[in-house]
């Protein structure tokens, strides 16, 4: 499986090969198209190629430049968890004056949880989305059945204690599946003993 990073900016960003087109796994800082388009260009990735886009939770590093890949023909995939979020986010930037594109929730793809291994089957993807909200409530994560995880900003496995019952669900979730290796947003893959 084709996996690119494409992070910048303290961020990984993650694009992963469908049968036409690929999956991106977050989308960058709000104002920095010009430069994560830079980073696409180093990478030999077409942004144009870009047909859906999967955000761990809107944060601005994370889904500051959805509207501008929507604009480019990506469709947003927004999990239950997740409608409203854009909104959340828009009314976070606005005051603070971030060149910031609001996301159109409209054209968006609704997908449920309980559709999204059915749906990243029809893509050629082998795997699920889950879930994950100890780090926000909106926080998802991508499982594949090759054994990773992309787990956005979700605090680190070490520290999911039974103080921490949120966090310990999650990871618990994360390791129903038989996983061998973590994509965190910052910091580098781990590889995990299956």
């Amino acid at each position: 499986m084709n996996l690119v990073d494409l992070g910048f900016r303290s961020t990984h960003y993650y694009a992963l090969d469908l049968k036409a087109g690929k999956l991106l796994i977050d989308c960058g800082w709000p104002g920095r198209m010009a430069e994560f388009l830079t980073v696409f260009r180093r990478k030999g990735v077409d942004p144009k190629s870009i047909r859906y886009l999967l955000v761990t939770h809107f944060h601005m590093d994370h889904a500051g430049l959805v509207q501008e890949f929507k604009n480019l023909g990506a469709t947003l995939l927004l999990m239950p968890t997740q409608v409203g979020y854009p909104e959340k986010l828009a009314d976070f930037l606005r005051p603070k004056k971030e060149n910031f594109l609001e996301i159109q929730e409209s054209g968006s793809l609704r997908l449920e949880f309980s559709a999204s291994r059915a749906f990243l089957a029809s893509l050629g993807l082998a795997g699920e989305i889950i879930p994950t909200p100890a780090h926000s409530p909106d926080h998802v994560t991508l499982v594949l059945d090759n054994g990773w995880a992309f787990t956005g900003d979700l605090p680190p496995r070490e520290l999911a204690t039974p103080e921490q019952p949120e966090l310990q669900a999650s990871w618990n979730s994360i390791f129903a599946h038989p996983i061998t290796r973590i994509y965190p947003a910052h910091g580098n893959p781990t590889e995990e003993k299956p």
